[in-house]
């Protein structure tokens, strides 16, 4: 019987994808010193360099800057500008707040592990109105250990008081997030987005979180 529930951040249940679309159209507007270059230059290249958030941000910027010769503002000051106004920004995924209400509603407790720099992720977690929500919170950045990592799944199981047959974990890495709760014992729902599950499986689908409850009272 499933008591717990444990959620990736990006991607699952916050939108990073339109985020960063909406952050570099904004901070393109910010810095005149970018726009000797078209915004949706800004904006694709922004977003092809950050590869899904896997290359920080001091490189992206540096090289951002270095491919279409903009001297205009620093990269200090738009990495600087990325830490501080990110979260203010981002947003969630349709229906995000009602899905975590009612698995709350329902008795699950919840849980939350996401790659990612402290406090970036926590201040974005804020952001979106979700981390009350979720009695164990496990940023890697500030935990010395990321997914899919088995020691990160096995202290949010700790955290949460379950056995891993008594958790699932719902993500979009099908590595990381998959591969990773599956290790420990715990079942998988993989959050469906651009890239495929590439040879893993998992033991449930969602398109959008609103599936969530129900594909979970039925494991």
């Amino acid at each position: 019987m499933i008591k717990a529930v444990v959620f990736d951040l990006d991607g699952t249940l916050l939108d990073r994808a339109t985020s960063i679309v909406r952050f570099a159209e904004w901070q393109y507007q910010r810095y005149e010193g970018l726009q000797s270059i078209l915004q949706e230059e800004y904006v694709r290249s922004f977003v092809e360099l950050d590869d899904d958030g896997h290359l920080w941000k001091d490189e992206v910027y540096q090289q951002l800057l270095a491919r279409h010769k903009l001297t205009g503002v620093t990269w200090q000051v738009l990495l600087d500008d990325y830490v501080e106004k990110f979260a203010e920004i981002c947003v969630g995924f349709l229906k995000m707040q009602d899905v975590l209400e009612r698995l709350q509603a329902e008795n699950y407790a919840l849980g939350m592990i996401t790659n990612g720099r402290s406090p970036f992720q926590e201040k974005a977690m804020q952001a979106i109105g979700i981390e009350s929500f979720f009695a164990v919170i496990l940023v890697s950045g500030a935990v010395g250990c990321k997914k899919p990592d088995a020691r990160i799944f096995e202290a949010a199981l700790d955290g949460l008081g379950v056995r891993p047959d008594e958790a699932v974990f719902v993500g979009d890495s099908p590595q990381a997030d998959i591969a990773g709760a599956q290790g420990v014992g715990m079942k998988a729902i993989w959050k469906a987005g651009d890239r495929p599950l590439a040879g893993h499986e998992a033991d449930g689908m969602c398109d959008e979180l609103s599936e969530l409850p129900g594909i979970i009272r039925q494991m």
